[in-house]
């Protein structure tokens, strides 16, 4: 699935206010823009103490069915928090759907 598309309907199932990705040049990573409401604030905060073990059990699971990128790549998934509602997601695209269902789910 296109990961424009496949954005797209994860912004519908989470109700995100605004979603965007691009494509970092010469990079295996892209850069996910996600404009939270209230709910998906709460839902990150509970989560924040977790994300070192989330993004490697995520790494882990996309290792399994992907070995395009290696686990050292995976695990460099970054998460950082700009403004009152942004939250910036650098990763690979094999791990765009698996982490944001991880989060908000």
């Amino acid at each position: 699935m296109d990961l424009h598309q496949q954005l797209k309907d994860l912004s519908q199932k989470y109700s995100f206010e605004n979603a965007c990705l691009k494509k970092e040049e010469q990079s295996p990573y892209l850069e996910v823009c996600l404009q939270l409401q209230e709910e998906h604030i709460e839902k990150f905060i509970e989560k924040a103490g977790q994300l070192n073990s989330i993004v490697e059990s995520c790494a882990n699971m996309v290792s399994i069915f992907d070995d395009s990128a290696p686990m050292e790549v995976l695990m460099q998934t970054s998460l950082r928090c700009a403004g009152r509602d942004m939250l910036y997601i650098r990763t690979t695209p094999s791990m765009v759907k698996i982490l944001i269902e991880t989060l908000f789910d």
